[in-house]
């Protein structure tokens, strides 16, 4: 049998399924050392799915069929899956390579799918069928002498090609989703067996991935002495497969694990530890066991951080008594006329981007922040001045972590837009999403971008999809993300421009933990204001003046026809002039909260110099706030009023308060 690849749009699935926000998009994607490519889940709006499953961050990015199926015929993905969770009440069979050359399949499975929605899997070897029910997360992998199986009730995702079994296409189970039956249970209980508890996520591109800490010897020695070795096995295997995973099963690891087991009670013999070291192999799909779990323990048996005060203070006395008298360190202190004489600060573009280490853009989704860091990219690559300020020429590469089908289109448009052909521009595109908190792939990266010549800077789109799992909020996590960022710069000498996610509260800029804004060198925002309007605002230069703005707005580009004969079109970030400038100036958008934002704009409709009664104010400012959902607080008239003293407050600010009363100033 051929491998069937259908048209996304020729897709069809059970009516069922149609409406369940379930359902996300999938591509194909390399890894390295895997001969096979992954296939790699993204939400409809090209982002790469990350974080907790089921998660309300998750379920609101998740989609419809119809919607799910048009985005990925759109924007170029290999197909459309279906995400399930635990409340869908779903469970999908999944047997790979199960399928024969003559199209016959075992009568075990045939029995399963004759009464079910049955279809072919992207291989054509495969065959994925739906039952409602839960049958949980299982894997049971292929052998010599089985098929492959797998179950998903509430994890990962199940790929989807319309490609129905004859068999239930001439039984009308087009829309047929069976209850699971007893033979699909006798089915799971032979394959799963006792391992019907180890559940995970077999489509997690993290699982098997998880990075090391980093830990010394002496740290991992540390915590391993106040563990007890005569703990039960599985606990003991814990341990093992973290030490094997923190030093990449080299013998370092082997002999901590050792040293510490054999003073248990059921210590086997070196030569037993040995052969079970050597069996700690990580997994496809499989979550790895890693020295953060051996630290929690460690702490639940009273591990303490050790108090190093007088390791420090010593070893300080050591190093003042080796230092030559009046001689000057990597941290020395030096008169500060010395450094008047260093040379002026080299720009990339000048007063924009300086020839630095980090540079930071940002802004709310839809704001434009990727067309604008193309925009700057090109600029650069091509040597040609951005708004007005001169550029030097130097090679780009952007790290094109989310939405990489879509920049080829964008480069297109913006070769389109400003009359000159992208042959030879010097920038360079890394379509994937490497995990910059894995030591490993920043080595590749590094390797690979220093393969292809000298580099002046790396756009790296977004940092959101670079760090995957991470808690975005903690130092923990983006300090070791920072800390491959400065490793980047370091083996390229080429300044990194990351591009970020606002936070909720658009006021307090880039979202997440306050060390990336602080080791910024510059730091842009992106601002699309409620009346549509966009602007590139220059917030922080470390060593220049910030503070400036530039208007811009995205112009559309035509930049072919699909295969339907439907015009394909991008944008391109052009220089523009704000139509309410001035206003905007005075009511102070950029430094407001978005409820504030919103009263002054109810009150610009009660005409300039206005006095209004403060209800009539507060009741026409909540009535244009969105309501919120059903069963959730409305809590419009509380944020409305909060906006109101806020504003009243501000120095020189627009609104006044007196007796019930509000003066709205020019």
């Amino acid at each position: 049998m051929q491998p069937i690849t259908p048209s996304v749009r020729a897709v069809q699935v059970p009516q069922p399924l149609h409406e369940v926000q379930g359902w996300l998009l999938w591509r194909f994607e390399p890894f390295i050392g895997e001969a096979k490519p992954r296939k790699v889940p993204y939400w409809v709006d090209g982002t790469r799915r990350h974080g907790e499953q089921g998660s309300p961050m998750d379920r609101a990015r998740l989609s419809t069929f119809f919607a799910a199926r048009e985005a990925a015929a759109r924007m170029g993905y290999d197909g459309v899956g279906f995400a399930p969770l635990a409340d869908f009440g779903y469970t999908f069979l999944d047997f790979d390579n199960c399928v024969d050359p003559a199209g016959n399949m075992p009568a075990e499975i045939g029995g399963i799918v004759s009464r079910t929605y049955a279809e072919f899997s992207p291989s054509g070897k495969g065959i994925r069928a739906a039952l409602k029910g839960d049958l949980g997360n299982h894997k049971s992998p292929t052998t010599m002498d089985d098929y492959g199986f797998e179950t998903f009730s509430s994890s990962g995702f199940v790929t989807f090609t319309g490609n129905i079994l004859p068999v239930c296409d001439v039984l009308g189970h087009q829309d047929t989703i069976a209850d699971v039956d007893e033979a699909t249970r006798t089915l799971c209980d032979r394959r799963f067996g006792a391992r019907t508890n180890n559940t995970f996520d077999p489509d997690d591109f993290m699982a098997g991935r998880e990075p090391r800490l980093g830990l010394t010897v002496t740290k991992m020695q540390d915590l391993l002495a106040v563990l007890d070795p005569s703990m039960g096995r599985e606990p003991w295997l814990r341990i093992g497969f973290a030490l094997h995973h923190e030093t990449d099963g080299d013998d370092t690891g082997f002999e901590l694990w050792d040293e510490w087991s054999s003073d248990g009670d059921t210590y086997p013999s070196t030569e037993a530890l040995r052969h079970q070291w050597d069996s700690f192999k990580g997994g496809t799909g499989k979550q790895l066991t890693t020295m953060r779990s051996v630290i929690k323990m460690a702490k639940e048996a009273g591990y303490r951080e050790p108090d190093n005060r007088e390791v420090v203070l010593a070893k300080a006395e050591v190093l003042l008594a080796e230092l030559p008298s009046k001689s000057v360190g990597r941290f020395g202190p030096v008169p500060i006329y010395d450094l008047t004489l260093a040379p002026p600060m080299e720009w990339l573009i000048k007063g924009v981007l300086p020839k630095a280490e980090l540079g930071v853009l940002f802004g709310a989704s839809g704001s434009g922040k990727t067309f604008v860091a193309l925009d700057l990219a090109f600029s650069i690559a091509r040597g040609k001045a951005w708004r007005e300020r001169r550029t030097t020429r130097g090679r780009v590469v952007i790290i094109a972590a989310e939405g990489a089908g879509g920049i080829g289109k964008r480069g297109e448009a913006y070769a389109r837009y400003h009359d000159f052909d992208l042959r030879g521009v010097d920038l360079h595109v890394i379509p994937a999403a490497p995990n910059f908190l894995d030591n490993d792939e920043i080595s590749e990266v590094m390797a690979e971008i220093n393969n292809i010549g000298p580099i002046d800077v790396v756009v790296i789109d977004t940092f959101a999809q670079v760090t995957p799992g991470a808690n975005e909020n903690t130092s923990e996590d983006m300090g070791r993300a920072l800390a491959n960022l400065k490793l980047l710069h370091g083996a390229t000498g080429a300044m990194n421009l990351v591009v970020a996610h606002a936070g909720k509260d658009l006021s307090k800029g880039v979202r997440g933990w306050s060390g990336l804004k602080a080791a910024a060198d510059v730091q842009i925002e992106v601002v699309r204001h409620e009346n549509g309007e966009r602007e590139i605002i220059l917030e922080k230069m470390k060593d220049g003046e910030d503070g400036i703005r530039w208007p811009f707005r995205l112009e559309v580009v035509d930049v072919g026809i699909d295969n339907d004969g439907d015009i394909i079109t991008s944008c391109v970030a052009v220089p523009a002039e704000l139509q309410t400038k001035v206003e905007e100036e005075r009511l102070g958008l950029k430094r407001r909260g978005r409820v504030e934002n919103h009263v002054l704009e109810i009150m610009t409709l009660f005409g300039e110099q206005s006095i209004v009664g403060a209800v009539e104010l507060i009741d026409r400012a909540v009535a244009a706030l969105q309501a919120p959902e059903d069963g959730k607080r409305d809590t419009r008239r509380q944020s409305v009023t909060r906006a109101i003293q806020a504003l009243s407050k501000e120095k020189d600010g627009p609104l006044r308060l007196e007796g019930g009363k509000i003066i709205f100033y020019e």
